[in-house]
């Protein structure tokens, strides 16, 4: 599938002007994070959770801050979520701030996804799966 270079969870991103406050950077940084300590999806129906960022900017904004648009694909055994990113969230916030805010949003759609497996009656591992990501979230938050 597409999505086996990217490990378990992949993060992309849609940028709404050439300045995202660093998140950009914050984004590859906790995704190699991931990629090294999330090891399997803990849900048999699903192979992996990919994660947009939608950062507004200066020419475009993406909407209401939060976690939007759950979107899940049977056939190719994915489920994902937009994490809306407003401009004025990212930049009234300094680096390590903003750290924090990132890796908390990243945790809430991982969440948003597994609530949504659990309305769909699958078996999910919620412990395991952030056991490992947790992990991850604390080695990108020092």
């Amino acid at each position: 599938m597409w999505y086996e270079k990217l490990g378990i969870i992949s993060i992309g991103a849609q940028c709404g002007g050439p300045n995202d406050g660093g998140l950009g950077e914050m984004k590859v940084e906790l995704w190699k994070l991931l990629l090294q300590h999330c090891k399997q999806s803990h849900c048999p129906s699903v192979s992996h959770y990919a994660l947009a960022l939608r950062i507004g900017g200066e020419f475009q904004d993406f909407g209401k801050e939060g976690i939007a648009m759950v979107r899940r694909n049977k056939r190719e055994s994915y489920i994902g979520a937009d994490i809306v990113i407003p401009e004025s969230a990212w930049r009234t916030k300094d680096r390590n701030q903003l750290r924090d805010y990132f890796a908390d949003q990243v945790r809430s759609a991982l969440q948003m996804c597994v609530s949504r497996l659990r309305k769909d009656k699958d078996q999910v591992d919620e412990t395991g799966l952030f056991r490992e990501v947790d992990v991850a979230i604390g080695e990108f938050k020092k």
